[in-house]
């Protein structure tokens, strides 16, 4: 890659998928290479945690959520060795991704506990009584269950997750977008105000969350939200949710312009490394 494709100031991703995921690809070392020639100075590992055992969604859906239980230790080891190979080039650090459940709440936070995660990223995919909105074998579902529903339980979820304590970033905050707007704007935009107070009272980071331009045509969460989070003082960081090498740091110069546009002069990084401003 030519040095004028390096991402300029832009130094983290803090949310990478690869084939420990079922529905995602590539093996974690291609996803450092990648951000290496990107120029990337800090790369996230962020898999799904399994759900509690015995628990799952209510609809039966393919089995393709998460890692299983007895892959986590192998994952873990495999970005902590990775870590220390790539010391010199690149921060990698070790992340998850975990889906807030009302009724599970202490046996996840049990599971995290149980494993060397430097940051949990909080996310909201199932809703209600265990609805999976965003898995794809339930998108002929949607229009029954109601998009404005949608739309107000994950808001409502991330809210709670953001109160739990369980988590230090909320990810993907109005992810539900990516299957259009809702019809009661007002009602939405509240319920997102809302979840944005709780993340800045729980002094939690927000995700600004690239995948969204891939999914919705605008990023997660939305200018006027990622505005709101500025003025709540919330911090900022950037994720590519990538599920294949080739997404790591996808639209990030996007990423850049939108956090500046909302009023941010620079990005956290989830290493503990001071933030990084913005080009």
């Amino acid at each position: 890659m030519c040095a004028a494709c390096k991402l300029s100031g832009m130094v983290a991703d803090h949310h990478v998928h690869t084939g420990f995921c079922p529905h995602a690809s590539g093996e974690p070392r291609a996803c450092v290479e990648r951000a290496l020639a990107l120029g990337i100075e800090e790369l996230g590992f962020a898999e799904h945690l399994p759900f509690p055992p015995g628990w799952r969604p209510r609809h039966d859906v393919t089995d393709d959520w998460a890692m299983s239980w007895d892959q986590v230790d192998e994952y873990c080891a495999i970005v902590q060795d990775l870590a220390r190979e790539y010391a010199a080039d690149v921060r990698i650090v070790l992340g998850i991704e975990v889906d807030y459940l009302d009724d599970v709440v202490e046996q996840t936070a049990e599971a995290v506990a149980s494993y060397p995660f430097e940051y949990v990223i909080g996310s909201v995919h199932i809703v209600g009584e265990r609805f999976a909105f965003d898995h794809p074998d339930l998108r002929g579902e949607l229009p029954a269950y109601g998009l404005d529903r949608i739309h107000l339980e994950s808001l409502a979820l991330a809210e709670r997750a953001a109160a739990s304590g369980l988590f230090d970033v909320i990810g993907h905050l109005d992810h539900a977008g990516k299957f259009g707007p809702p019809a009661d704007a007002v009602a939405v935009r509240a319920a997102a105000g809302r979840a944005l107070r709780a993340v800045a009272a729980a002094g939690m980071t927000l995700e600004l969350n690239t995948a969204g331009w891939r999914k919705a045509g605008r990023p997660f969460p939305a200018p006027e939200l990622l505005a709101e989070a500025r003025e709540l003082g919330i911090p900022l960081v950037v994720g590519s949710d990538a599920h294949r090498p080739d997404d790591v740091g996808a639209d990030f110069a996007r990423a850049v312009e939108a956090a500046r546009a909302a009023g941010y002069t620079e990005l956290r990084h989830l290493s503990g490394a001071p933030p990084g401003p913005l080009p």
